[in-house]
């Protein structure tokens, strides 16, 4: 007993108070950020989905395709593809996943930009061209367009869901 009113004594009011007061936003601070202290930069990119729709075009596990505003075509051996897919997971993180997938799929990375909150690639792969766009719209969406080397994608306008 004698130690605690000893430790009391050290302790004074003026300065206790401010000193329990930082303790405790420490602690909040850990329990929000979690014991990793990576924060969001250390976040994992998602896995690859096991069957996606085009065999050569990866998408995230998680991501669902929006088949209305979708489309592919095969005309003379070419193909002209946009698909439309949705999920939850973070832009950069969905970036990781193309900057690690599309590579080991064949396609070489030729462009990557990112502005005006959209995170935007170009691969290249034979005589096709793949343009991959990321934007966060009330979750993660994901535009994915391949056609012939030369061809330009059609860019969702702003507010446009795609």
């Amino acid at each position: 007993m004698r130690t605690f009113q000893r430790i009391a004594r050290l302790i004074r009011p003026a300065i206790g108070l401010p000193v329990l007061a930082a303790l405790a936003l420490a602690g909040l601070v850990v329990l929000a950020l979690g014991c990793g202290g990576e924060g969001e930069r250390g976040a994992a990119a998602p896995s690859p989905a096991l069957v996606p729709p085009v065999a050569d075009l990866p998408v995230p596990a998680g991501f669902k395709f929006n088949e209305q505003d979708s489309l592919d075509r095969l005309a003379s051996g070419l193909r002209f593809i946009r698909h439309l897919y949705e999920g939850s997971a973070k832009v950069r993180q969905v970036a990781e996943f193309y900057r690690r997938q599309m590579p080991t799929a064949g396609w070489t990375l030729v462009e990557e930009s990112f502005s005006s909150g959209r995170q935007r690639f170009q691969f290249e792969k034979g005589r096709e061209s793949c343009h991959i766009s990321i934007w966060d719209d009330w979750g993660t969406k994901l535009l994915i367009q391949v056609f012939p080397a030369g061809g330009k994608p059609l860019e969702p306008e702003a507010g446009s869901g795609i």
